[in-house]
């Protein structure tokens, strides 16, 4: 049986059968940057623990008997640009929990694209996901959940938005040369995917033509088509927010936007978080600006790519920025 503190930590299929991963959480503290480093930890820590594996029947029944818990807000992106630092601030709030990219939300978010031409089943992924993400906002002692999806979920913000109408949500983008050096030279696992059908959906290109690209197009293509995505859904219920913005000032300016009004102590404690590396799970490496760098190392072909597929859309990002 499934009840309280109890988290859905994956979203697997087992002998056949598609289901979630659970994991009493009740006592667990979700200090590090992303959901899944929580897990492993708890994992490490306490490998006694036991986890459970149930079909989504179990899920709905749960659901059933759960309070609703509305997110505070969204975080979305384009990849490396600053998502984790803001991650990172509205966790240093206090009565706050921060679900940096949860496999289960991801892996459900995936669905949309790999099944888009099924009427019945996207239904059925709403509502999984509506309810997943109940479920993960349970934590006892915690009023105010945020989300934060992987940039690949920007695809389906439509989708998202239709499900939670009224949450507010946030996009960070960066220059698009900037973004394809720090993937290039350290590849994201959704850059790397040999399941081709996400980033085929995302790039408009098909599979075969995936598997055949350079890392440097396919990202250009990609964040490029995040790009448009955000100039064409952002309303009054969104913000938009270059890296090269991302600051104290700008942090709280966003929080307020999700109806947060942090106190001196939790500024203090962001401005903290804000001078270390956003995504070191240790907290002990300082952040250092290195968007020059970037630019200075950016090949020819980068710039290329960037300058086909991505520049035009971010220059419509800093249009619609302009005028918030």
């Amino acid at each position: 049986m499934i009840d309280r503190g109890w988290m859905p930590v994956d979203a697997v299929v087992v002998d056949g059968r598609p289901g979630l991963l659970w994991m009493q959480m009740a006592d667990v503290s979700f200090t590090e940057p992303f959901f899944q480093q929580t897990v492993d930890r708890v994992r490490a820590e306490h490998p006694e623990r036991a986890e459970r594996f149930t079909e989504f029947d179990a899920l709905l029944k749960l659901d059933n008997v759960l309070p609703r818990v509305e997110p505070a807000g969204f975080i979305f992106h384009s990849s490396r640009c600053g998502s984790t630092v803001l991650a990172n601030a509205c966790r240093a709030l206090n009565d706050s929990i921060v679900l940096s990219e949860p496999y289960a939300v991801d892996k459900l978010v995936a669905r949309f694209i790999t099944d888009a031409d099924d009427p019945v089943k996207e239904t059925l992924y709403s509502v999984f996901l509506r309810a997943v993400v109940n479920a993960l906002a349970q934590h006892e002692g915690d009023r105010r959940v945020f989300i934060k999806f992987s940039c690949c979920s920007v695809s389906q913000l439509q989708r998202i938005r239709r499900i939670w109408p009224r949450v507010g949500w946030v996009f960070l983008y960066r220059d698009p040369v900037e973004t394809i050096v720090s993937n290039v030279s350290n590849p994201p696992s959704w850059l790397l995917d040999e399941d081709h059908r996400v980033l085929a959906h995302i790039t408009g290109a098909s599979p075969a033509q995936v598997a055949q690209m350079s890392l440097e197009e396919l990202c250009a293509r990609s964040i490029g088509r995040f790009f448009t995505i955000a100039h064409t859904l952002a309303n009054d219920n969104s913000m938009l927010l270059n890296y090269n913005q991302l600051s104290l000032p700008a942090i709280s300016s966003i929080l307020k936007f999700f109806n947060v009004r942090a106190s001196a102590e939790e500024l203090e404690k962001i401005a903290t978080v804000t001078r270390i590396y956003s995504k070191h799970v240790s907290a002990a490496r300082e952040f250092v600006p290195d968007a020059d760098a970037k630019q200075k190392v950016a090949s020819d072909h980068m710039r290329d790519m960037a300058e086909r597929w991505a520049m035009q859309p971010y220059a419509l990002l800093e249009q619609n920025h302009e005028l918030q």
